[in-house]
């Protein structure tokens, strides 16, 4: 009889002690160290996405009103072809910690396939980017890979300036090459991530230097040969296209010193990013043309940061960087382009203008570089180039003048070049189409390319063409006469030639 009553008193225990655990009110109680604010954001139906995130206020206890929560933009993350291509963003983040324009993150690269890897990934992921900055020879090489995600180049900070170098045998830019022979050129390999063996970072910029001076040259694309340095028959080579600093035995013919607008360096966003954060990407470009500018003034010191990662937004799985010494000779590199200029190279104010435009340059571009082997497909139609951001940014240009012919002028008198002038080397029209406003229109495009230097013409039909030739290009391109000069004679096997000579 007693174990059935320590049975029942056992029992009744059992079931007061369930009954109170079920009716017993619930009160979450956070793990020590987390925040009540976080529990309340991860318990709201969006579970505190970006752009709707509120936590309750954490003031004195009882406290019942909800304040939202200040959201931290992620930066804007950037990659480049090179760690001088990040300089302006340097310059923007000063030194103790402000930062002016929009939150950067950069990623200077050293191989077109880790930017294109970047670009792939985006913006959201810690190792991608929303923006790449890099010379326009590499963008139309990364193009067909990048096609997906619709890049467009949408802002021009700068040109390439003696970083590319064209090396020749004596005299061999100055006249035509033997018809019935392929044409050696020396050219490094774009660099990737695979191999970086015999590559250079920039050297799709060098080629498309080396096929353009082949293409003036009136060579066919059939006829070029590339090879590599190093290979069996590289010492007979009469040109090479480097990066300066490479090894060569040929000497110098000209670079992009000469060339000083053939090679841009442009912005390129995807086009879903350009839709979607139009104003952010004006703020962008804005504040990145400004820190060209700063950089400029300051480049020592930012070349000392680069080096040595002091205060620097860099971003996640950057390499180790060059040293200042290095870093200071790239800047010296680049010649930037500022704000006034971006209507003059975009758009359809630059395009009405004719000249050297970014259309202008990325279809010369393609073309080369279809016509090297370094792309498979022609130029998209329209161009990937986007004038939103630079038409909003930029003031219009002047409205562009046709050079006044002196008083009594003829269809052409032009001065003699000044003695010891030295050619570069020479633009030949051998298409059986080619007339005089063909050459004309080269001539305007040369003039462009080549602002330092002048331009002796020669044709058939003798000078009176040649001047003729000449003065058209002087009219429709506003040329100043000092730049143009005829000469007496017919070029042999082509319409017309163009003497592009150096000014001493």
């Amino acid at each position: 009889m007693k174990s059935y009553a320590t049975f029942f008193l056992i029992a009744v225990m059992s079931l007061g002690l369930v009954f109170l655990l079920v009716t017993r009110p619930h009160k979450d109680h956070p793990a020590p160290g987390v925040d009540p604010a976080f529990l309340e954001v991860a318990a709201s139906p969006d579970g505190g996405a970006e752009g709707g995130t509120t936590v309750a206020a954490a003031g004195d206890a009882g406290a019942e009103a909800a304040a939202p929560l200040k959201q931290v933009e992620r930066p804007l993350r950037v990659t480049t072809l090179g760690w001088e291509l990040v300089a302006p963003g340097v310059a923007l983040t000063a030194v103790d910690g402000g930062v002016t324009g929009p939150a950067l993150e950069l990623a200077p690269e050293t191989t077109l396939d880790a930017v294109e890897a970047r670009l792939a990934r985006g913006g959201s992921d810690p190792v991608g980017a929303d923006i790449a900055v890099l010379p326009l020879p590499a963008f139309v090489v990364a193009y067909d890979r990048l096609r997906a995600l619709d890049p467009r180049a949408f802002v021009v900070v700068g040109f390439s300036r003696g970083r590319e170098e064209v090396h020749a045998s004596p005299g061999a830019l100055l006249k035509p090459p033997p018809a019935a022979d392929e044409v050696k050129l020396i050219a490094l390999a774009p660099a990737t991530a695979a191999d970086a063996t015999a590559k250079a970072a920039g050297s799709e910029s060098a080629t498309t230097l080396g096929l353009f001076a082949l293409d003036l040259l009136g060579v066919p694309a059939a006829r070029v040969r590339m090879i590599a340095p190093g290979a069996p028959d590289a010492k007979a080579a009469p040109f090479s296209a480097i990066v300066r600093g490479a090894a060569d035995e040929r000497k110098l013919a000209f670079s992009t010193a000469d060339a000083s607008k053939l090679v841009p360096i442009v912005a390129v966003a995807p086009k879903a990013q350009l839709d979607a954060n139009e104003a952010k990407m004006r703020e962008f470009a804005k504040a990145w043309l400004d820190g060209l500018e700063r950089s400029r003034k300051d480049a020592s010191n930012v070349a000392r940061r680069l080096a040595n990662k002091e205060l620097v937004p860099l971003g996640a799985g950057v390499g180790g960087a060059p040293e200042a010494i290095a870093l200071l000779e790239r800047l010296g590199q680049i010649e930037p382009a500022g704000l006034a200029q971006q209507r003059a190279l975009i758009g359809a104010t630059a395009a009405s203008a004719g000249g050297v435009t970014l259309d202008a340059l990325a279809q010369k571009t393609w073309a080369l570089c279809r016509a090297g082997g370094l792309t498979t497909s022609a130029a998209p139609s329209p161009l990937p180039i986007d004038e939103r951001v630079a038409t909003a940014i930029a003031p219009a240009p002047p409205p562009k003048h046709t050079a006044d012919a002196p008083a009594g002028a003829d269809a052409g008198a032009f001065a003699p070049l000044p003695t010891g002038t030295t050619p570069l080397l020479v633009y030949r029209a051998v298409d059986a189409q080619a007339d005089a406003a063909t050459v004309a229109a080269q001539i305007g495009f040369l003039a462009g390319v080549f602002e330092h230097a002048a331009f002796r013409v020669s044709a058939k039909g003798g000078e009176k063409a040649a001047r003729a030739i000449a003065a058209q290009a002087r009219d429709r391109f506003d040329i100043a006469p000092a730049r143009l000069a005829t000469a007496a004679g017919e070029p042999a096997g082509a319409f017309a030639t163009v003497e592009i000579v150096s000014l001493p």
